[in-house]
Formats: C-alpha cells, structure tokens, sequence
C-alpha cells in the first residue's frame, strides 16, 4: 500500500529523528540529559546514593540499536544490567536491532558520559533492565491492534519477572495507514482506547508506568496520546526552556474534558517527549531505592506535589517541573507543604507581582485548568503587571521553577 505524501515525508523524518546514529545528535543528546537533571536537582538524590541499585526497569520500546556498542552504556553491558531482552515481532522484516529509539531512551535512564562532570550519568545508572520490543516503528502502521495486543503481553512478562515499573516512549494516535485503526482525538479519555485500558489494568495490578505526552501539539490533533491519557499513567510532556516552566509547541496538551491532569508533568528536553519519560522513570527507580514498598498511587501523588505549580496544574504543563529536593522531604514527611504557589483572589481588572526575574511565564485559563494561551513575559521596574483578559478566570504566573503565583480573577460586585 503507498502511503500518502504528507505520510512519507512524515516517516521520514521520524526515521531520521530516531535513528540515533549521527554524532552531532549524540552531543545534543548528552547535552539534553545534564541540563534536564539540573533543572529538577538530581543532585539531591545522588547526594544520598540513590542510582536505581536493585530496581528492576522494563523498556517498552520500537528498537534497540546500537545497544551492544554504545560507549555511554558500557558500564550496564559490563555489569551484566541488561538482563532480559525479547522481541514480540520477530517476523517483521526489520529487527529490534533496526532503530535506536529504545537505545536513546535507555542512555536518559542509565547512560554514563565522559564529559559529563556534573552528575556523572543519569538517575538509574546501577538500576537492572529488561527490553521489550512490541511494536514495530515508523513504517510497521499495518496492525495497531497487534502491536497494542503485544504491550498487553510485555506486561505479563514483565510482571512475572518482578518487573514494577516501566517506561513506555511510544503510543497510539492517527498515523497508522489502515484508517479503521486511526483513533481519534475525543477518544483520549483514559477508558476508550484498547492500549489505556491495558494500561489502567496493569496500573492497577501495582505497575507504575511512565508515558511520553507524544509529540502531537503541533497537529490538528493537539491532544497527548494515548496510552499517555489513561489517570494511572505518568504522562510527561516536553519543556521548551530550562529555566522556565512553558510547554515545548509539539508537546501535546490534555484533554481538558476528563476529571484528571495530563500530561502529569514536563521536563526539559532539546528533542521530542520520548527523552522526557525516562528522566521521571530515573527519578522514580531513585526513590524506589529509597523505598521499594511505594504504592502506584503513592508515587504519583508525590510527583504531583513536587511539581512547580502544585496545586494549580493545567492541561499544558500538568503540575509543573518535578523537583527531587521536594520528592525527598515528602518521602520522609509526607505531610510536608513544599508548594511555592502564592494564592490570590482579585477583584479588580489588574495585578501587580513585585519580581525583577525576566524568566517569566503567563498560563491564562478559562477555569481551573483549560489554558487558553502561554506566554513568557518580561517585569519591567521590578513589577509585573497582569490584566483581566475576556474569557479568562484564573492566571497563572511561573517566575523562574521555584516561584508561582494563581491569580483567581473575582467578578467585581
């Protein structure tokens, strides 16, 4: 079957993005991995020796190539940290060894890089692994359903191998070539798609499962994929700045007619979610160091209160940047108030925020959490100055990733 135009320029690009095997893209994406730790503390955890030792990370990946070579994960191929590796395609023509998609996220959870001298490597560099491909990439779009059916197995796998949690930088929207299979942007409401269901049930059965938001913002379609939308799944979509909370374009935002937020949070990231999932799946084998009787519902809950806007997220950016530092003080005390969130009713049509910080951003939204645009903005005289837009009741202000303020804009009397 040939693919329409707009569907091969369309794979192409995806081919080149996650083939992983030019140099320069190598750089940049050691670069992305060192800035996306500073920005959340990742010092805070390496400060108590918390590399992921005895956590078990299963990979749901399109590919592994480059995993027998690749100098920066030398240290998990000499340790004997890849323990388990299994193909659920394996009579399509192009092998799990084709793309290096998966081998890129595994280098964001584990990778080890000479230049770095900041934090040495990743979150979960002492962590265990175990690689699934269930689903075949950029030009395996004949079967959705296969591949979904497949995920559903990888769990199985997973799960009888004492496997909790896993990363997942793939998901399901409108690209495959058989339209029947194509879902839709309305069905991204966490119970429609076959792939969130599977998801909610493996969730339920105690799996902690991180999802990319998926790089559909800058479609028509807008909405995060699925299974990113489902509520037991960690969703987390791409920060554009590391020195500011505002959604990368081609991140997707949440459904904002679900009772939930998604995506849960962002990080930074120079490419697209896929390399944002596994820096909240490191922070995670991290605190299951810590402390390995944490719940699905615990870790979430913690994530969520760490995030920089906690507890007033939205439909872009979730709950903000998660924090390590704040992950800690929760882990040991979890009633802990750790928001920087300020508060304040207005009644007026304008507000003044004292700040001198030019790393600001503005979230204008309808109600609690739909945005109806973002927008960095600049104080000038030390004073920010808000004003009551049409068909705006709250605003929220990031200033920096340790400062917010939510504006509730009252009716005047």
């Amino acid at each position: 079957m040939k693919l329409p135009a707009r569907h091969r320029i369309f794979f192409a690009f995806l081919l080149i993005v996650i083939a992983g095997c030019v140099p320069e893209e190598e750089r940049q994406h050691e670069t992305g991995y060192v800035e996306a730790l500073q920005m959340i503390h990742a010092e805070a955890f390496f400060q108590q020796g918390l590399r992921g030792n005895g956590v078990k990370i299963g990979m749901l990946d399109i590919g592994f190539a480059g995993l027998n070579s690749d100098t920066s994960l030398a240290h998990v191929r000499t340790n004997n940290r890849i323990v388990f590796v299994r193909d659920l395609i394996p009579n399509y023509p192009v092998s799990m060894f084709r793309y290096s998609h998966g081998t890129q996220v595994l280098k964001y959870i584990a990778g080890v890089y000479p230049d770095d001298t900041v934090f040495g490597g990743s979150f979960a560099r002492d962590a265990t692994f175990y690689l699934i491909r269930p689903a075949g990439g950029a030009g395996a779009k004949e079967d959705a359903r296969n591949d979904e059916r497949n995920i559903d197995t990888a769990f199985m796998i997973l799960d009888s191998l004492g496997v909790r949690l896993v990363n997942m930088s793939i998901g399901f929207w409108n690209e495959f070539t058989r339209e029947d299979e194509n879902y839709s942007p309305e069905q991204m409401d966490g119970q429609t798609t076959i792939i969130s269901r599977i998801c909610q049930k493996w969730a339920g059965k105690g799996m902690i499962i991180v999802n990319s938001a998926g790089n559909t913002g800058e479609y028509a379609w807008r909405i995060i994929w699925t299974p990113a939308d489902a509520p037991g799944v960690i969703a987390v979509g791409a920060d554009r700045f590391t020195d500011k909370v505002f959604k990368a374009s081609y991140s997707g935002i949440g459904n904002p007619d679900v009772p939930f937020i998604k995506p849960d949070l962002i990080t930074y990231t120079p490419w697209g979610t896929s390399f944002t999932a596994p820096v909240v799946t490191g922070m995670i084998a991290c605190m299951l160091q810590k402390d390995s009787t944490l719940t699905t519902g615990e870790i979430m809950k913690i994530l969520h209160q760490s995030g920089s806007l906690y507890p007033y997220p939205n439909n872009y950016v979730g709950y903000g940047i998660p924090d390590a530092r704040k992950i800690l003080i929760l882990m040991e005390h979890p009633d802990s108030s750790v928001s920087f969130v300020k508060p304040v009713r207005v009644t007026g049509d304008q507000y003044r925020i004292p700040t001198s910080s030019q790393n600001i951003v503005v979230f204008d939204k309808t109600d609690a959490i739909r945005v109806r645009r973002q927008a960095t903005r600049e104080a000038s005289d030390s004073t920010l100055v808000l004003e009551r837009k049409r068909k705006v009741t709250r605003t929220t202000v990031a200033i920096g990733l340790d400062e917010a303020w939510e504006i509730f804009w009252d009716k005047p009397e």
